[in-house]
């Protein structure tokens, strides 16, 4: 059967509706149904939980705009627009808003909790950038901040799946495929780029806006490991030059 089939059919034979409570199924509810008719039935979940998760976020983000639109017409003790939300002004209006929507509190912190990361992704669109320094909040937003994290982690790892796969190869080479006396074999010098390419990636992630956060013990740390790394980068660049230097 083809999915437009079971698609076409899946529309006469169920129907999720997300209005008011749903009910949860049980075995007996499935009992007379046919195979194609359970088939439909589960796409129908699938496309009303597919909806949900969409309006859920779409919800998310609008409370956040709203809130943002408080804390930009409020300000704090100092007279500085209070983009950090921390005024008892403030606070009081967004409790009332959160009050007025009369859910349980458990629901409330669940929400808040979402709902914090779309307020600093939205904040950084509409308050100047002058005026979140001043209030010691990060220009960057917490979508590109895990964005950063996304891609550094994507380098380190793809530095270990260097490292592994040169590994493997070391010793792998047979009388058959041996290099000519001065050659380094085809697998080994392709590791070594992808290596150092993978080295490059990773120190590029190094954020100054972290390392000016640290402590002075965390930098003293990381300036310890980028001196060594200095050092093995030094001795690794005698040889690169080496055959560029003797030509």
């Amino acid at each position: 059967m083809s999915e437009s089939t079971v698609a076409r059919r899946g529309q006469r034979h169920a129907s999720v509706t997300t209005a008011g409570p749903l009910p949860a199924l049980s075995p007996a509810d499935l009992a007379h149904e046919s195979e194609e008719a359970l088939i439909a039935r589960g796409a129908a979940y699938v496309r009303a939980h597919a909806q949900i998760k969409d309006k859920e976020t779409t919800l998310l983000r609008n409370i956040a705009v709203v809130l943002v639109e408080l804390r930009s017409r409020t300000q704090d003790a100092d007279g500085r627009t209070d983009w950090h939300g921390r005024s008892h002004k403030y606070r009081v209006k967004a409790g009332e808003l959160y009050a007025s929507a009369g859910i349980p509190a458990d629901s409330q912190a669940s929400i808040q909790t979402a709902v914090r990361y779309h307020i600093g992704n939205h904040l950084r669109t509409v308050a100047p950038p002058e005026e979140l320094a001043d209030v010691n909040l990060k220009l960057d937003a917490p979508l590109e901040r895990e964005q950063r994290r996304r891609k550094s982690r994507s380098a380190i790892l793809s530095v270990a799946r260097a490292e592994v796969t040169a590994a493997k190869s070391v010793g792998k080479t047979t009388k058959s495929t041996a290099p000519m006396p001065d050659e380094a074999p085809a697998s080994a010098v392709a590791d070594h780029i992808r290596l150092g390419v993978g080295a490059h990636n990773v120190l590029s992630q190094l954020s100054l806006d972290v390392i000016d956060e640290m402590t002075d013990g965390q930098r003293a740390r990381l300036d310890a490991e980028l001196e060594e790394i200095q050092r093995v980068v030094s001795k690794l660049r005698r040889h690169t030059r080496k055959r560029s230097s003797q030509a």
